[in-house]
């Protein structure tokens, strides 16, 4: 018992590295993967980052990475500092909401209130329902409860725990197949250089998106008329601390086959895309390393495709 005491301990130490505040920054080495913009400068969407609700994860910091590769196909980005009103939200075609906080904190300490008052939960909502997108990231606890009253008025319940590392595949269907996981502009590239329509290894251009990777995060059960894009399997557990990585063996899991990572939703006239994860579209430093985690990583080499095949989504482009 003391050997996998010992070993909870040491799992949540590494991810509380990678996690908290001080150490882990932007990776001032990402570059966004040569292409040609998707968007012209006549029609392209204007993406706004809020920064207005004591994010973590923001334009000019962590989420530096996640503009870039936006930018580069086109898309203009701005960030937003303002609470959420009709007007401000006139002119915006999509809305990136990461890891809002219901405080500037300095700690994980409970208790956790709402990030987003009921008035601009009701004008998120009726401007999706009248057309608009948004891109909602919710990571480990304490980012799902600090959102909840938002979350739930959307049809998705997160837990407020820590769930492992995960890889996500069309091989095992824990990827699913949508618009999101197929590259429509490669397959027409491919199809004009008589070439096959699917390469083996995700090295090579290929018109699906064959895998992606998370690094922890939460998870959440999706509305039944939403589609799970990430899903986890068998054998998958969320850890429930009362504070954020104070894991112990006494500490509560909760069984999450079933539960996604990822999902999209069509919502009235707008679009959703719900994430329980934030640094797999991003790329990040850990100081004390020089460790890159994200978009650069083993296995997430799709990644980047995967965010501009959902962003594109969200545009209905």
């Amino acid at each position: 018992m003391r050997l996998v005491h010992s070993l909870i301990v040491i799992g949540f130490a590494i991810l509380l590295v990678a996690c908290s505040d001080s150490p882990q920054q932007f990776d001032p080495d990402f570059r966004p993967k040569h292409r040609v913009a998707h968007f012209s400068s006549a029609s392209s969407p204007l993406v706004l980052i809020d920064e207005a609700h004591n994010n973590f994860l923001t334009l000019s910091g962590r989420y530096k990475p996640f503009a870039q590769v936006l930018e580069s196909d086109g898309f203009r980005v701005s960030p937003n500092d303002k609470a959420i009103t009709e007007n401000q939200l006139r002119q915006v075609d999509i809305l990136v909401i990461a890891n809002a906080l219901d405080r500037n904190r300095q700690d994980w300490l409970p208790p956790y209130g709402e990030a987003f008052d009921d008035h601009e939960v009701e004008v998120l909502k009726s401007w999706i329902l009248n057309g608009g997108s948004l891109f909602l990231v919710a990571d480990h606890t304490p980012f799902p409860k600090a959102i909840d009253n938002l979350a739930l008025a959307l049809g998705f319940q997160f837990i407020n725990g820590h769930v492992g590392n995960a890889t996500f595949s069309k091989v095992n269907r824990s990827l699913a197949e949508h618009a999101t996981t197929y590259n429509k502009e490669i397959s027409q590239t491919i199809a004009e250089k008589s070439q096959p329509l699917f390469l083996q290894g995700i090295n090579k251009p290929s018109p699906e998106i064959l895998q992606v990777r998370s690094f922890g995060g939460s998870a959440f059960k999706a509305p039944e008329e939403a589609i799970s894009l990430l899903n986890l399997g068998n054998g998958t557990t969320a850890t429930e601390p009362k504070v954020p990585f104070q894991v112990n063996a006494e500490t509560p899991k909760v069984p999450m086959s079933g539960w996604s990572q990822g999902a999209v939703l069509e919502l009235g006239k707008g679009r959703v895309a719900v994430f329980s994860e934030g640094m797999m579209f991003s790329s990040q430093l850990v100081k004390s390393t020089g460790k890159a985690m994200g978009l650069r990583s083993v296995g997430a080499e799709q990644n980047e495709e995967f965010l501009l095949n959902i962003m594109r989504w969200l545009a209905d482009s």
